[in-house]
């Protein structure tokens, strides 16, 4: 149950990722750490017969920066989970993405541990054509060719923050990342009108203190029901303050802890 909820996770690691030339607002390369914890609050009812998750406890790691030709972003997440029958599994998740600035080209890879042992590495690249052309290197060579209309992240995002404070707060878009890597994901987005705001100790004088709520539903293949609903907290510089991970059977909360913002050089 944890593996593949976790395979999930990953995708959602893109929306943190900022992009060039979105909005009028300067955009930033920068560091973050999150804080992450069992939503407790959440009212569910367990399956009779079937262990459940008690207690999650780890960190979330985003570094992005603009290489001066595309957008890089190296994360890690790591994660202590615990089930009803006592019995504790540890989560290790490194996942890496480069696109280019139009949006024509991404390379990534993924690498999940459990308790130390690796259990699925995935490494590709995409290219935009006439049609999206992925291609798989590991765990084993395979050529994929997707409708032209699939966006990738740092595109996907893009389109997004374009949309904080408009009028139109409702899109479904499909979106390949490459978590999942024989298919792309269709993905609901709602934005919702309420901003909130940090302490403001955690940021600089640099970042906007203006963060929108949006709520977006992944769906896999024909799924008529979502695999995972992600709550996040953006402001127009692509700074996420908050992640709320909702899985069939737990949720999951993230907040900010540390902020490090980086400045670009291309000389």
């Amino acid at each position: 149950m944890i593996k593949n909820n976790l395979k999930l996770i990953c995708i959602v690691f893109a929306l943190a990722i900022v992009c060039k030339n979105t909005t009028s607002q300067e955009l930033l390369s920068y560091q973050s750490l999150y804080t992450i914890k069992l939503d407790n609050n959440r009212d569910s009812t367990p399956s009779i017969g079937k262990s459940y998750i008690t207690d999650a406890q780890g960190e979330l790691f985003l570094d992005w920066f603009d290489n001066c030709k595309s957008w890089v972003s190296n994360q890690r997440m790591f994660i202590k989970f615990r089930n009803s029958n006592n019995v504790g599994t540890i989560s290790d998740i490194n996942f890496s993405l480069k696109e280019s600035y139009e949006s024509s080209e991404l390379e990534f890879a993924l690498q999940v541990k459990e308790n130390n042992l690796l259990v699925e590495r995935v490494n590709g690249k995409g290219k935009k054509g006439e049609k999206v052309n992925i291609n798989i290197s590991r765990p084993a060579e395979k050529k994929i060719e997707l409708p032209i209309d699939v966006m990738f992240p740092h595109e996907h995002l893009k389109f997004i923050l374009t949309k904080l404070g408009s009028s139109e707060t409702m899109f479904s878009k499909k979106v390949y990342e490459g978590s999942i890597p024989n298919n792309f994901l269709n993905i609901s987005t709602f934005i919702n009108e309420s901003k909130s705001t940090l302490a403001k100790e955690l940021l600089t004088d640099d970042v906007l203190n203006e963060f929108y709520t949006v709520r977006m539903a992944y769906y896999e293949d024909k799924a008529s029901v979502a695999s995972l609903e992600l709550t996040a907290k953006i402001n127009k510089q692509g700074l996420v303050s908050y992640f709320k991970y909702d899985y069939p059977d737990y949720s999951l909360v993230m907040d900010l802890k540390k902020l490090t913002i980086n400045k670009k050089n291309c000389n």
